[in-house]
């Protein structure tokens, strides 16, 4: 018998994670088994283990859905778990399997005892979009650990449960979680951490189509974060903020109450809203982190030397994918691979729309974008 353990947080379970184990050729012998974490050591959880294990059994009916780590409590490290069914079911490595996706196999040397788990058990590897470096993930940690592996040919869906945890404030998580869950969801009131920002907008007068393009953003920005490793936490709070003021005008802001100064009156109209945005989450939502107001206060004109996450949320608004701007797919793909290199293509293709509309640029911008072209040498 060969004994298929997929462990992981599961908050939520989500489509993409049914549509991973339904990839599997199982055999007659193979027992399959779903393990929800009690507290996983890696990433916090939002929904108490009893909700995530009550949701687990609603998406994975068709499996046997274990509460082995819920019960035992305290930090849930795989090695021991692996150490627990391998005894139970006497069980060597090639018939103990573990499931994990290339960006968990990317993390796997800093787990719990990473020796133990190359002797416990092989670990079967899925593919993840838009992450190519698995294979030399594997061969790093064979190198330090042994170990034995199969990296799956099949990839696995561009989900994660961040991404549905912030699609609910939205009422958009039903898109990727089974109607079972989705329910639980709503009954139980779970994933309402960003609620309230999403149900300001209609206070600040957002349209349907600007509170699409801020969820957009968001989405576009966590999956670039992904890659560059940024904290989701503060990419989620500066993406939430980036429009919040794109209806205000100046007499609207001076009547909210927001401090206005001479810097946000010499700026192109158009422009402004960043800075309201920038009052709005400090003021009105008490954000503090200066990078995140940063990030929303820049996402705009750019300046130079951004931060990582101010450089993120300003590339995320210029091609997430309801935008239709000709050649912004080139900037978004320069942007996996070289964030700084894309600032200086984004940078430099507004200014040349700007100029060719006649429409008024910020002294920032031009100064952003001569910062990033003598950064990295390249025209636009």
């Amino acid at each position: 018998m060969r004994l298929i353990i997929f462990g992981g947080t599961f908050d939520p379970p989500h489509n993409g994670h049914i549509e991973l184990l339904k990839s599997l050729n199982f055999s007659g012998d193979d027992k399959v088994i779903v393990l929800p974490n009690y507290i996983p050591p890696h990433k916090d959880a939002q929904a108490a283990c009893e909700d995530r294990l009550n949701m687990c059994k609603l998406a994975f009916s068709d499996w046997e859905v274990s509460d082995y780590e819920i019960k035992k409590g305290g930090p849930s490290y795989t090695y021991q778990t692996l150490e627990y069914f391998k005894q139970r079911y006497s069980l060597d490595r090639d018939n103990l399997i573990y499931l994990i996706g290339a960006d968990s196999m990317r993390d796997l040397k800093t787990w719990g005892r990473p020796d133990k788990l190359s002797e416990l058990a092989t670990f079967l590897v899925f593919r993840r979009p838009n992450y190519d470096n698995v294979e030399q993930d594997i061969e790093e940690f064979k190198k330090l650990y042994g170990g034995s592996f199969i990296l799956s040919d099949i990839i696995g869906r561009d989900i994660s449960s961040t991404e549905i945890r912030l699609k609910n404030a939205f009422d958009k998580a039903d898109e990727d979680v089974p109607p079972e869950v989705y329910k639980y969801i709503k009954e139980k009131g779970l994933y309402n951490k960003y609620r309230p920002i999403v149900l300001s907008y209609s206070r600040f007068n957002l349209s349907p189509k600007r509170i699409s393009h801020i969820l957009s953003v968001t989405l576009t920005a966590l999956k670039l974060g992904y890659i560059y490793k940024a904290d989701s936490e503060k990419i989620i709070l500066a993406s939430l903020f980036h429009d919040i003021g794109k209806s205000l005008n100046l007499k609207g802001a001076y009547e909210m109450g927001l401090r206005i100064d001479s810097d946000t009156i010499a700026l192109p109209a158009v422009c402004r809203h960043a800075d309201f945005g920038y009052e709005i989450a400090k003021t009105y939502f008490g954000i503090q982190d200066q990078d995140v107001l940063n990030a929303i206060k820049y996402h705009t004109t750019g300046r130079p030397n951004m931060s990582l996450l101010e450089k993120i949320i300003f590339l995320a608004d210029y091609f997430e994918p309801t935008r239709q701007t000709p050649g912004i797919e080139e900037v978004a793909q320069m942007a996996k691979t070289d964030i700084d290199k894309a600032m200086a293509m984004a940078l430099g293709r507004n200014i040349k729309y700007l100029n060719e509309s006649h429409y008024e640029i910020a002294p920032l911008t031009v100064s952003a974008y001569k910062y990033y072209l003598k950064e990295n040498a390249i025209g636009i």
